[in-house]
């Protein structure tokens, strides 16, 4: 009978323990945010807020008590506060919030089932490297729907409070170098593997 790795005295042992309870933490919370969101979506008259972008807003070129040559970035964000919202407004702040704390309640509940396999057995085998390359694949895909979610959300949001408005969008870069880093261990994890085989064949 094939005896399990002891991680526990192994010096990535306590890594892997804290990188699990930490992944637990950001899944619970994730999920703790999601709700209270969705909870407060259904409250009456409970605030939204949304960032325009200045151009559509007149007035901006022509700031008062600024020095001379001073104008208002063209290409800046001001927020806007509905105090007592409807609840489509209220529905369509949601939409572009919510996808975002879903999905980084998957990627970490995901590394949290990874890194406790790895904990359990040994973290350089081949079923950590497919893991961490799906997490790649539903960080990098799932980040660039959820930029599309709140691009749309936010654009309807401001329809309804001003003609013409304009929201801004950032390219997901954030979600795309989370994507890669995990991508780029999942290739070391696998390229180590490879070379453990090789060596084993030797011996």
């Amino acid at each position: 009978m094939e005896k399990k790795p002891d991680m526990a005295g192994k010096p990535w042992g306590t890594w892997l323990r804290r990188l699990r309870g930490t992944a637990t933490v950001v899944y619970i919370a994730a999920l703790c945010l999601a709700v209270a969101l969705l909870v407060i979506a259904f409250i009456p008259g409970s605030p939204v807020t949304l960032a325009l972008t200045t151009t559509v807003l007149p007035g901006w070129d022509t700031l008062r008590e600024v020095t001379p040559g001073a104008v208002a970035d063209p290409a800046g964000t001001i927020g806007i506060r509905i105090t007592d919202p409807s609840l489509p407004q209220r529905l369509l702040h949601l939409a572009a919030t919510l996808p975002g704390l879903l999905l980084v309640a998957v990627i970490a509940r995901r590394m949290e089932k990874m890194l406790r396999a790895a904990q359990d057995s040994d973290p350089f085998t081949e079923l950590t490297a497919r893991e961490l390359t799906v997490i790649a694949k539903i960080t990098a895909f799932g980040g660039a729907g959820v930029w599309a979610a709140t691009v749309v959300a936010n654009w309807s949001l401001s329809t309804t409070i001003l003609a013409g408005a304009a929201v801004e969008s950032q390219v997901p870069l954030g979600w795309f170098a989370v994507a890669l880093i995990c991508a780029a261990f999942a290739q070391l994890v696998a390229h180590g593997v490879a070379m453990r085989s090789e060596l084993d064949t030797f011996i």
